[in-house]
């Protein structure tokens, strides 16, 4: 089925979404999907998008260029990755995850909830048993075993993930100078993090912020460079506005291990001992609770649409 679509650049091929149905347009043509290609999900969680993918349709080895192809916002969908979501077992997802450049990405922790996001929308199909009661399942990525997430929940479409406690034991917060700057070097979350509180450093205002991040990452504490958060308490409940530099990237809109380390350092060395923390980004709110030998990271995450991708 062929349709003229004036959106459509005719030097360019692209995901194009019009009156509910997903087409592919290239050369001045649109083309509904039909029967042969891939089915995917797109979906955002607290300002981080991916597209996620069955991992049954897709062969390992094609993974990469096919993430890297889908991810090109000139001609397909913008999202900062890809999730394969594999089923392994009753008591196991795999969740493989892909940047926008084909490598592998060891962590994501708004990718996890919106895998769980995704598993409980197919709980039919997988013919799982799941009501708004944790289930007793975990989720590993790919590159290490060691993100390993033990229960995950849904309630009031908040999704949520709960940390095992040999991962919580290995975050590590300590205190570090930049150029006479105070504040946290925070590890153990997959990449580097450094925490600056605005109520410490009061005399930082949001123009300064590029300037620290740039500082930041030539310092030889970070040979790899570093995501820096500042944060800064909105009252005394544990709520937090939080603003995040990205290595490779700069400032972004949200940064799920970012929020988690942000709370990580708040509960250690801020507002010792508070359980529960509310983090709040322009990308949205990420809520961290801590147990005596666990962690649970809950948040909203919503499909934005179906699409079917006939040539990869």
């Amino acid at each position: 089925m062929k349709e003229e679509d004036a959106s459509c650049n005719k030097d360019s091929r692209r995901f194009v979404k019009k009156d509910g149905f997903g087409r592919f347009c290239f050369g001045g043509f649109c083309i509904l999907a039909n029967k042969q290609g891939i089915n995917f999900e797109k979906w955002i969680a607290a300002g981080n998008s991916f597209i996620v993918i069955d991992g049954s349709s897709l062969k390992n080895q094609d993974r990469s260029s096919f993430s890297k192809k889908i991810t090109d916002s000139k001609d397909y969908i913008d999202a900062d990755g890809v999730l394969f979501v594999d089923i392994l077992n009753d008591e196991l997802i795999r969740c493989d995850i892909y940047n926008r450049d084909g490598s592998n990405g060891e962590f994501s922790l708004n990718g996890f909830r919106i895998a769980v996001a995704y598993c409980y929308l197919h709980k039919e199909r997988l013919s799982w048993s799941w009501t708004t009661l944790t289930l007793d399942k975990w989720i590993s990525s790919q590159l290490s075993e060691k993100w390993q997430i033990d229960n995950i929940s849904q309630k009031n479409n908040l999704f949520s993930v709960s940390l095992k406690k040999d991962i919580v034991h290995d975050f590590e917060c300590n205190q570090i100078d930049i150029d006479g700057l105070n504040g946290w070097s925070v590890s153990g979350i997959g990449n580097p993090h450094l925490i600056i509180s605005l109520d410490i450093e009061r005399k930082l205002v949001k123009n300064d912020y590029s300037k620290i991040f740039e500082k930041a990452s030539m310092n030889e504490a970070f040979p790899f460079g570093v995501n820096v958060h500042f944060i800064k308490r909105i009252n005394k409940l544990g709520e937090y506005f939080i603003d995040t530099y990205e290595r490779g990237v700069g400032r972004t809109l949200s940064c799920g291990s970012g929020s988690l380390a942000s709370s990580v350092c708040i509960n250690t060395k801020i507002e010792k001992n508070i359980e529960n923390i509310r983090t709040q980004s322009e990308g949205g709110v990420l809520e961290v609770s801590f147990g005596e030998d666990f962690l649970v990271c809950r948040g909203p995450a919503e499909k934005m649409f179906d699409g079917f991708l006939e040539f990869f």
